[in-house]
């Protein structure tokens, strides 16, 4: 074999991978112009009609969910102006490979930042002291930061070491109470959602920097639901709050989810104003309210697979070209509903060579060659595909024309492309 035979499966890897970078990347960088609407209604609502609902406040940051996949719907290919800037984008992805290959650069580069600092995180776990403290599993730590709590098959708390010492046991049954209400509301794995969403859509920097709005809806939940745990009293736990604040110098670490770590004045400020507005809520009140969001949220993914293109479309009837000796292709007939005069048996396509001459315009050249093309699939307009081919000599003596074949329907990348 020579040594383009042997490259030729690398080729057609290389091949795969660059489909698969134009396919993904269109679609998140429409997913990303989508979060810029979808960002701003929950930033109006949460300061507006839920600016008093603390449970509907956190709610409404799941809209987010269903922007990613908002990248495949049929409407974009309808023929509308409204749509023309997500068509250029899916333009310009396939034309110009150093603009997918950047927005994969900033997606590799976002996630690699995010596990070098939960990296980090866990490295200083496992230089900490663990200690029981209430009957709960706690790692002291020597460093100034405030209790958080880490780790999402086995999530930790964490305390400073101060905190063993200069709060009382009362406090601390408060600290811990709050950190494993963090852990119950499966605050860890909402953070880990929205560190992957932020790096997917990282060209829209408004959802980085709406982080700190949605920590502190977050915190705010935890807040009420641990004051009403431990009996309702806003004032005791806005006392813990403060005092535990007061132990803090410095936040040398990445902390996700906190007790007091807040940044600055007006965020601690902010924090104390919702704790003294605490009103006790009903627990039945705020199931049906989780699972109302959990119902839309459903609705609307399945309004959305209801209006979006499959993962790919088969393509019917099928093609006629022509090539000329100097390697110049002519469509010379064209059908999307009729079947191709031809029959497969085994690695062979046998044509029917009388219906195939039938085909052709009175016009058509009689010397080259013919191509047949069919039996391909699309994966989206303009984005990926392929057509089963063979050629077929015009002036072939006969009934029947035996002709190699193999069906690329049968081809492990033609597979792989349609299942993703």
């Amino acid at each position: 074999m020579s040594f383009w035979s042997y490259c030729a499966p690398l080729r057609l890897t290389l091949s795969m991978l660059d489909f698969c970078v134009v396919y993904f990347m269109t679609l998140l960088g429409r997913c990303a112009l989508f979060s810029l609407p979808v960002l701003g209604m929950i930033l109006l609502l949460r300061k507006t009609a839920f600016k008093n609902s603390t449970f509907a406040k956190g709610a409404v940051w799941a809209a987010l969910a269903p922007v990613l996949f908002l990248g495949r719907l049929s409407v974009y290919y309808n023929g509308s102006r409204l749509y023309l800037p997500l068509l250029l984008w899916q333009s310009w992805c396939s034309g110009y490979w150093w603009l997918r290959y950047g927005y994969l650069a900033g997606i590799v580069v976002s996630l690699a930042l995010q596990i070098r600092r939960r990296g980090r995180l866990r490295r200083m776990l496992r230089g900490m002291t663990a200690s029981l403290i209430d009957g709960q599993k706690v790692y002291l730590c020597a460093l100034t930061v405030s209790p958080f709590t880490a780790g999402l098959l086995s999530p930790k708390i964490v305390l400073p070491a101060l905190a063993r010492y200069q709060l009382d046991p009362e406090e601390l049954r408060t600290v811990l109470l709050h950190e494993r209400t963090h852990i119950r509301l499966g605050h860890l794995w909402f953070f880990l959602l929205w560190d992957i969403l932020c790096a997917l859509l990282w060209v829209n920097p408004l959802l980085r920097m709406s982080t700190r709005k949605l920590k502190e809806d977050m915190e705010q939940i935890c807040d009420t639901v641990t004051i009403q745990r431990r009996g309702g009293d806003a004032l005791a736990y806005g006392g813990v709050i403060l005092k535990s604040m007061a132990l803090l110098r410095d936040t040398a670490a990445y902390i996700p989810v906190s007790f007091a770590g807040e940044s600055d004045f007006s965020d601690a400020k902010r924090r104390m104003e919702r704790v003294r507005d605490y009103r006790p809520y009903s627990k039945r009140g705020v199931r049906v309210l989780w699972a109302s969001a959990a119902c839309l949220l459903l609705l609307a993914m399945l309004a959305i697979h209801g209006v979006s293109l499959p993962r790919y479309t088969n393509l019917r009837g099928f093609t006629v070209l022509h090539v000329s000796e100097d390697v110049r292709f002519t469509t010379v007939y064209e059908s999307e509903t009729e079947e191709p005069p031809l029959t497969l048996s085994g690695d062979a396509a046998e044509v029917d060579c009388a219906a195939f001459r039938a085909l052709l315009p009175e016009d058509a050249p009689r010397d080259g060659y013919y191509y047949i093309l069919w039996g391909g699939f699309m994966k989206m307009p303009g984005i990926g595909g392929a057509l089963n081919s063979i050629w077929v000599d015009v002036n072939t003596e006969g009934s029947i024309a035996s002709v190699e074949f193999q069906d690329i329907n049968d081809q492990f990348y033609v597979k792989l492309a349609k299942l993703i």
